[in-house]
């Protein structure tokens, strides 16, 4: 088994020729080496042996190319199709794998970087049980991100400061921001990740999660991840009701929160930490909506997943 941090690969559009070599750099790192371009962020399932929501990834490299990358000169038209990208990553993924995972039954993260002349791929193991932690803290920071309907490598460079204050316990920083210059201060999303609150609405009601709403921000106004994808699948599916009224001041209502993220999947929040003071508004890490939500991605591991 491989012990280095990470391994990356890297595919060159010019030769076809792939290169190999183990690193000490954190994903977080990885993504700050790539420059200009794009990324997105995927993990294995099933003890490594399952590729999760694969197409949605597929999907987002084809939109985040569009968006950014398509005007630029040398881009085929090859490289706005799926199926392209899935003929060109499922090898290295598999490769990599076989590489950095022999020997382990360890998830892995596995964040893929494009730019016009490159395409690379790095695995790094997730730690915990099945690489997921019970619960988180957040910290709220005023900002918002542009572009969020694509995952550019320019925004990674613009929270890097952002990312110090993720200190233990602290998991995540969520941007808020007033709407408006009249408007009420809301929560958008964390910087690799979607932020949703719950709150109780009724009483009696069976399942007990139904008692609950989910609250998220306005679809148009964060990048719609994979996982909160899935997320609102299961609301539909579930009827349960979903609100995208995501005002601050309502703060004293929400009962239970979730970052949610390919490495995270659901992640509970127990506590918020807002204002230059640093208060802190503690949650219920168990609440029933979060919960369900939380075991229900959990347990589509392996119908959303994908042999490698």
């Amino acid at each position: 088994m491989n012990t280095s941090a990470s391994l990356i690969l890297d595919y060159d559009y010019a030769t076809s020729q792939v290169t190999e070599h183990e690193s000490e750099m954190s994903a977080s790192e990885f993504m700050l080496s790539g420059g200009d371009g794009i990324y997105t962020a995927m993990r294995t399932v099933c003890h490594g042996t399952r590729l999760f929501l694969f197409d949605d990834h597929l999907q987002r490299i084809c939109k985040s190319h569009s968006v950014l990358l398509s005007k630029e000169d040398g881009v085929k038209q090859r490289q706005l199709d799926t199926e392209y990208w899935r003929g060109l990553l499922a090898p290295l993924i598999r490769r990599g794998l076989n590489r950095f995972g022999s020997g382990s039954d360890q998830d892995s993260k596995i964040t893929v970087l494009v730019d016009r002349n490159r395409v690379a791929v790095q695995f790094v193991r997730l730690l915990g049980p099945n690489g997921l932690d019970p619960s988180c803290w957040v910290k709220f920071v005023s900002g918002r991100r542009d572009h969020p309907e694509a995952k550019s490598l320019q925004w990674v460079h613009d929270r890097e400061a952002l990312e110090q204050l993720i200190v233990s316990p602290i998991n995540e920083v969520v941007l808020i921001e007033h709407d408006s210059k009249d408007g009420p201060l809301r929560f958008y999303e964390g910087l690799s990740s979607n932020f949703f609150v719950t709150r109780r609405v009724s009483l009696g009601r069976q399942p007990e999660y139904l008692n609950f709403q989910l609250l998220s921000a306005p679809l148009d106004s964060v990048l719609l991840g994979t996982i909160m994808k899935l997320v609102l699948q299961i609301c539909d599916r579930d009827g349960i009701s979903v609100r995208y009224a995501p005002e601050f001041d309502a703060l004293e209502s929400w009962n239970g929160a979730f970052v949610s993220s390919t490495s995270r999947l659901v992640l509970p929040v127990s506590r918020i930490i807002y204002g230059e003071d640093s208060r802190q508004h503690s949650l219920n890490a168990s609440d029933p909506l979060v919960v369900h939500l939380r075991d229900s991605v959990r347990n589509m591991a392996r119908e959303k997943s994908t042999q490698i």
